[in-house]
């Protein structure tokens, strides 16, 4: 039967309502910490508080108990947190957790059970500089059976199987490392049925179609393929040649408001991204995209001054109502149709 993998287990595709399809809930990137644009560095070491909101999203690497999202010390809150999704009418969560920044399946399930949510959770490895030692010197094949058994097994010694393979993390230009992780990606989602995202560190277009074309190579069909963060790109010839291709395009990144990849890229406002989304809507792409927050750092918590996990539901579908007019049933495609046929696992694909 066909079905979504859920860290539950598998359920019927129509049981999977409205979706966020690129989140975080536990996760660690405190790797990235670099407290050096605050006036004071030593308060970088702080336990995060409201007041630390502001500077935090100017400069998101500041504070390093905000790039920590523990699924021990935290678990309470998140769950907190977290609950105001299904309480604005969410049905389901994607969380792209990989390897590299943390993944914590055993919390997703607890926090899934305890809210009654529908929790996807992801397989793979992240950006280059996260990868451990033993996938940088892995070849496509070890990677590949690495990669085979989380999916057929469970994820981090668990018996929780993934729904889909990513975040798989590309970087500004695509490094070797990271094209093996690709590969074997786009070989485990051939014999699997899973669909496949990836972190786009938005670039040059030739970059993110040397993307496509190394899971083409390999025999994945890029419908069963989400591209995130793209929301980040304002032109709309690079979408379309993506469109083009297939590929789902993630406008993902709602309610970033200060640096996102790099203290000289500023993220677009909510508003520009809604402008582009629309603008793809009238040229008639609005069966590959979808949308969706990354939630991944404390300030974007209602805690701590954020716009929290409901943001898409009650702030941004009200905005692209009544602003740009896009009608109810893209709204559905956009957080239903679309979201349920990339998650949907074909029986004759299954692992």
């Amino acid at each position: 039967m066909a079905h979504v993998m859920t860290v539950r287990g598998p359920v019927e595709p129509d049981r999977i309502g409205p979706t966020l399809t690129h989140e975080h809930i536990f996760m660690d990137a405190r790797h990235a910490w670099d407290p050096s644009e605050l006036p004071d560095p030593a308060v970088g070491a702080e336990p995060f508080r409201a007041e630390f909101g502001g500077l935090a999203r100017w400069s998101w690497k500041a504070f390093r108990d905000a790039l920590h999202q523990s699924p021990d010390g935290d678990y309470a809150m998140i769950a907190e947190e977290v609950a105001e999704f299904p309480r604005a009418g969410g049905s389901c969560i994607v969380e792209l957790t990989t390897i590299g920044i943390a993944p914590a399946p055993l919390a997703l399930r607890r926090l899934s059970e305890q809210l009654d949510l529908h929790v996807v959770a992801g397989a793979g490895w992240y950006v280059h500089p996260t990868h451990p030692p033993d996938v940088e010197d892995a070849d496509v094949d070890e990677l590949t059976e690495r990669l085979s058994d989380h999916v057929e097994h469970g994820l981090e010694g668990s018996d929780i199987r993934p729904g889909i393979i990513g975040e798989l993390g590309t970087s500004q230009q695509l490094e070797p490392c990271e094209e093996r992780v690709l590969r074997a990606g786009a070989r485990v989602a051939r014999s699997s049925g899973l669909p496949i995202n990836i972190h786009c560190h938005p670039a040059e277009l030739a970059v993110t179609m040397r993307v496509l074309d190394v899971l083409e190579d390999e025999g994945h069909d890029l419908a069963r393929t989400s591209l995130s963060h793209l929301d980040e790109i304002g032109e709309l010839d690079y979408h379309e040649a993506i469109l083009a291709r297939g590929a789902i395009v993630g406008f993902d990144s709602f309610g970033h408001d200060g640096g996102y990849f790099s203290p000289s890229w500023r993220a677009r406002s909510d508003l520009d991204k809604m402008a582009t989304l629309a603008a793809l809507v009238e040229r008639g792409w609005e069966d590959q995209l979808v949308v969706s927050q990354d939630m991944h750092r404390k300030h974007f918590l209602l805690r701590f001054g954020g716009l929290g996990y409901n943001h898409v539901l009650l702030r941004i579908v009200p905005r692209l109502r009544s602003v740009f007019g896009i009608d109810e049933p893209t709204i559905e495609k956009l957080l239903v149709t679309t979201p349920r046929r990339l998650l949907t696992i074909d029986p004759a694909g299954e692992a």
